[in-house]
């Protein structure tokens, strides 16, 4: 009984011992510090020098560039440049006059009826057309130069009705004023509700016979 007893005490006081051991270690391992995670840095100390000292290399001498001798300024260089003329503008050789005659072909249409009338006017001669007057101021002909081969007239056309028997005569009204080409003659057209005219051509008159010399006796 006695060792049995004794045996127990034992055992329990070797239990005790682990026990108090385990919390030993336990409480040594959870005080000591975590250990870093990052490298360790250590300065190395510098290197000692040794007892050989070097030379340094004696310093190189550079020459002195030789100041440069700038000329003097003239009166010229130093004065202002006189302004430069302007460029004469380029001479155009003026247009081929065109060759002027002094009678005027030109056609007219009775729109009511039809009718048809070539006829001439002599330049700066009133011209009767039933109910429309008209006055050529000049007729020419387009030059050897021109692309195109043309005929020009300048008149006035102007209507008024025939006179009748008993009544007055009615002025005159005005319905066309300018340039009419016998190549083009929509560009400037007669605007009229009865009749229509253009330009046909110019042409010289024809001279006229020379007076025959008197024969004396």
């Amino acid at each position: 009984m006695i060792r049995s007893s004794a045996f127990a005490r034992a055992a329990r006081r070797g239990v005790w011992l682990a026990g108090a051991a385990a919390l030993a270690s336990a409480g040594l391992v959870s005080a000591q510090p975590a250990a870093p995670s990052g490298p360790v840095i250590i300065n190395a100390p510098p290197p000692q020098s040794s007892g050989a000292v070097q030379e340094e290399a004696p310093p190189q001498e550079t020459p002195t560039p030789a100041p440069v001798v700038v000329p003097p300024m003239t009166e010229k260089e130093i004065a202002p440049a006189p302004p430069e003329a302007p460029a004469e503008p380029e001479k155009l050789a003026p247009p081929p006059r065109r060759a002027r005659y002094d009678i005027a072909v030109l056609e007219a249409v009775d729109k009511i009826t039809a009718e048809t009338l070539v006829f001439e006017a002599p330049v700066g001669k009133p011209i009767r057309y039933k109910g429309l007057i008209f006055t050529v101021r000049a007729c020419e002909r387009s030059s050897a130069e021109e692309p195109v081969e043309d005929s020009v007239a300048y008149l006035s056309i102007d209507s008024q009705p025939r006179a009748e028997a008993g009544r007055p005569t009615p002025p005159a009204r005005q319905v066309f004023k300018g340039w009419m080409y016998a190549s083009s003659p929509g560009l400037h057209p007669l605007e009229h509700p009865v009749y229509d005219a253009w330009v046909i051509s110019c042409r010289a008159a024809a001279p006229q016979p020379a007076p025959a010399a008197l024969v004396s006796r």
